[in-house]
C-alpha cells in the first residue's frame, strides 16, 4: 500500500486557469507506505522504497502572494487503509524564519485527504536576508491514539531561497523543463510606496501647459486623476492618459535625472534569477536598468489608477498602459466573461530605458513600434520561442493575489 506525501507543492496559474503547471518551489516529495490501519510505518517503509527527490528555488518576494493565494507550503497526501476514522495532525516549519504551522484532519476509513499547511515567515527576519541562504524546512506528521499524539512520519530538508529582492523569472520543474513564473514580476510594481507617492507629487509640477499645451485643453491642471476624470469620448482618453505619463516621464527625466544603468545581477543553479531594484532604489540611485525602469513606471501608472502592463521579452523589459477604463481581456490570458480582447491600439507603450537622453513622445514611438513587433507573439501558444513573450497584466496580477511587496 503506497501514498505520497508532497511537500511545497504550489499550482501556478499561466496563461490559462485550466492549464495547470506544478511548481515545487521547496518540492520534496517524499513516497512511502502509511496505512493509518496499522501500528507502525517501519514494517513497510522498506518496501515502499523510501526516496526523497528535491527541487528548488523558493523566491521570498513571492511569498505574501503564495499565501494570499492559498499556495500551502507544504501539501500531505494521505489515505486511510484502515476500519476506523483516523485524526492526522500535520506540523511543518523552517528554523529561525517562521513559527511552527499546524493542521489536523479527520480521515475517514478509505478516504484520501490532502492536509494543507501554510507557513508564515518572520517578515523582519525574512527582509534581514541580502543573499542567496538555505532554509531548514521541518515537518512532523502525527497520529491521535486516543490519549496521546503518535509520531508517524518526521523530517528535515535544507532548501535554497533567494532574497526579497530578487526576481525569479522561471524554475526547473524537476524533469528536464521549467516553470514559467514571469507574471510575478507585478510583486515589485508597489503603488502605495512612499517614494512612488513623492514622484507623483514631482510630477504634477509637469501638469502644466508650459510642457503641453493639452493640459490646458483636457482642463489638466496639476492633477492626476487617472480614470477618475470622467467621462470622455475615445480619442481623449488616448490623450488624456498619455499627459498622465509624460508628466511621471518628466519629473523622472528633470526632477530625478534617472539615467540608464546596466547593473542587471544574475546568478543561481535553477531558472533565470534576478535581482530588482524597488522604485525607491531607482529614485535614490537615479539609474535603472530597462526592468527597474518599468517596475517603477508601472509602479507610478498603477498608483494613478491607470491599468499598467510589463512587456517581458527573452532579453528585454518595457512598459505600457490602457487608454480607457473600458473591461478588456488581455492576450495570453483566459477570458471567461467573453470581454473583448485587447487590441495594440488600446495600449500606448514606452520604452523606458531612453528616459535619460530622449523626450517622451521619441520614447513612446519606439515603445510602440517595439509592441507592433512582439504583439502576435504573446497569444501565440503553437511557436515555443513565444513563451517568453509576455504580457504582463498588473490588474489581472491583483485579481490573483500576487500583491505588491510591503
Amino acid at each position: 500500500m503506497e501514498d505520497r506525501i508532497v511537500l511545497r507543492q504550489f499550482y501556478y496559474h499561466s496563461r490559462s486557469k485550466e492549464n495547470m503547471y506544478r511548481i515545487l518551489s521547496v518540492a520534496l516529495i517524499a513516497l512511502f507506505a502509511l496505512s493509518l490501519g496499522c501500528t507502525s510505518i517501519a514494517d513497510y517503509g522498506e518496501e515502499a522504497g523510501d526516496q526523497i527527490a528535491i527541487r528548488e528555488p523558493y523566491p521570498l518576494a513571492f511569498h505574501t502572494s503564495f499565501y494570499s493565494q492559498g499556495i500551502s507550503d507544504i501539501t500531505f497526501t494521505l489515505t486511510n487503509y484502515g476500519t476506523d476514522e483516523r485524526i492526522i495532525r500535520a506540523s511543518a516549519w523552517y528554523d529561525e524564519y517562521s513559527s511552527k504551522a499546524i493542521t489536523t484532519v479527520e480521515i475517514p476509513p478509505d478516504e484520501t485527504v490532502e492536509l494543507d499547511v501554510m507557513i508564515v515567515l518572520n517578515e523582519e527576519k525574512v527582509r534581514a536576508i541580502t543573499t542567496t541562504t538555505l532554509f531548514n524546512l521541518a515537518w512532523v506528521v502525527e497520529e491521535w491514539d486516543g490519549d496521546y499524539w503518535q509520531i508517524i512520519e518526521e523530517g528535515t530538508a535544507p532548501i535554497e531561497v533567494y532574497p526579497m529582492d530578487t526576481m525569479v523569472w522561471e524554475i526547473s520543474d524537476g524533469e528536464g523543463g521549467s516553470i514559467d513564473t514571469t507574471e510575478y514580476i507585478a510583486v515589485f510594481v508597489t503603488p502605495q510606496a512612499p517614494a512612488v507617492r513623492e514622484l507623483l507629487v514631482a510630477s504634477k509640477e509637469y501638469v502644466d501647459p508650459a510642457y503641453d499645451p493639452m493640459y490646458e485643453t483636457l482642463g489638466l491642471s496639476r492633477t492626476l486623476a487617472g480614470y477618475q476624470f470622467g467621462d470622455l469620448p475615445d480619442e481623449a482618453w488616448y490623450i488624456h492618459t498619455g499627459l498622465h505619463a509624460k508628466a511621471v516621464y518628466n519629473a523622472l527625466r528633470y526632477t530625478y535625472d534617472v539615467r540608464y544603468l546596466d547593473m542587471t545581477v544574475s546568478f543561481g543553479t535553477q531558472g533565470y534569477v534576478q535581482r530588482v531594484n524597488t522604485p525607491e532604489e531607482s529614485l535614490r540611485s537615479t539609474s535603472a536598468n530597462c526592468v527597474d525602469g518599468s517596475v517603477l513606471f508601472a509602479s507610478a501608472l498603477e498608483a494613478m489608477g491607470i491599468d499598467a502592463y510589463i512587456i517581458s521579452l527573452p532579453t528585454h523589459a518595457y512598459v505600457a498602459w490602457k487608454h480607457d477604463p473600458s473591461p478588456a481581456n488581455t492576450p495570453g490570458y483566459e477570458n471567461p466573461d467573453g470581454l473583448p480582447l485587447l487590441n495594440p491600439d488600446d495600449l500606448t507603450a514606452l520604452e523606458t530605458t531612453m528616459i535619460g537622453d530622449y523626450e517622451f513622445g521619441e520614447a513612446v514611438a519606439y515603445g510602440n513600434e517595439q509592441l507592433g513587433k512582439d504583439w502576435d507573439l504573446f497569444n501565440d501558444f503553437e511557436n515555443p520561442d513565444a513563451k517568453e513573450y509576455r504580457l504582463i497584466d498588473i490588474g489581472y496580477a491583483r485579481d490573483e493575489g500576487i500583491y505588491p511587496l510591503r
